[in-house]
């Protein structure tokens, strides 16, 4: 079965966008400092085929290549990507026709049924069944490579407590917001417990990884407050 992964960027506060969410600010008024060090670093082969060149630019081992190598691999190595709508919704008028997860399926959770689309020579394919389903889908056409989940807080909690994830990545960028969507507002019945894996340092972000312990998943856990 393939491996699921859970990435996403987060401030030292625990926000991963900034308030102020509206179609002309995607990320929030001045989110996109959030996730500037993906943003910057993301630039698809000219080939069209959506990979992300993992050398040149900055000195192998430099921070700048942390960076660079880090978003390369969230992109390159994953077989299949599970978002929400609103993580769609962001992106979609920013891509165009830009090559974006390298040709991946994709699975957006939802509530409203919707045809499948093509955008960024990427299929969506929109999932009315929950997070789970989104998964086992994913898993069917990732083969071995992973499968990665992002985007909203929402669906990041959500993913956790149906006991779906087995590696946490956060990019922990060194800013404090004070507002805006927090990750993880409120921990109830218990922790989740993770095993810190390993961290590196980039220019824009820290890079951590956890091994989640599934059997703590099991009850309550983090209540997910945020809409999908």
């Amino acid at each position: 079965m393939a491996q699921v992964l859970l990435e996403m960027t987060m401030t030292v506060d625990g926000f991963i966008t900034a308030p102020g969410m509206s179609p002309e600010h995607p990320l929030g008024v001045g989110g996109e400092r959030v996730h500037d060090w993906i943003l910057g670093a993301v630039q698809p082969a000219t080939d069209g085929s959506g990979i992300i060149p993992e050398h040149g630019g900055s000195p192998a081992g430099s921070p700048e290549h942390v960076d660079r190598l880090i978003a390369a691999r969230i992109i390159n190595r994953t077989g299949a990507f599970v978002m929400g709508l609103r993580t769609f919704e962001a992106g979609e008028a920013m891509w165009g026709d830009r090559t974006v997860f390298a040709r991946r399926p994709c699975f957006v959770v939802t509530d409203a049924p919707r045809e499948p689309i093509v955008r960024g020579r990427s299929r969506f394919d929109f999932v009315t069944d929950g997070v789970a389903e989104a998964v086992r889908r994913a898993t069917l056409v990732a083969r071995a490579a992973p499968v990665t989940v992002i985007g909203n807080a929402a669906i990041a909690r959500e993913a956790l407590l149906a006991g779906l994830v087995d590696e946490l990545r956060l990019h922990l960028v060194p800013v404090l917001l004070g507002s805006g969507d927090r990750l993880f507002p409120e921990v109830r019945n218990g922790p989740v417990e993770l095993e810190l894996l390993s961290v590196e340092r980039g220019a824009k972000a820290t890079h951590l990884r956890y091994r989640v312990i599934r059997p703590d998943l099991r009850g309550p856990g983090i209540r997910a407050t945020a809409q999908s």
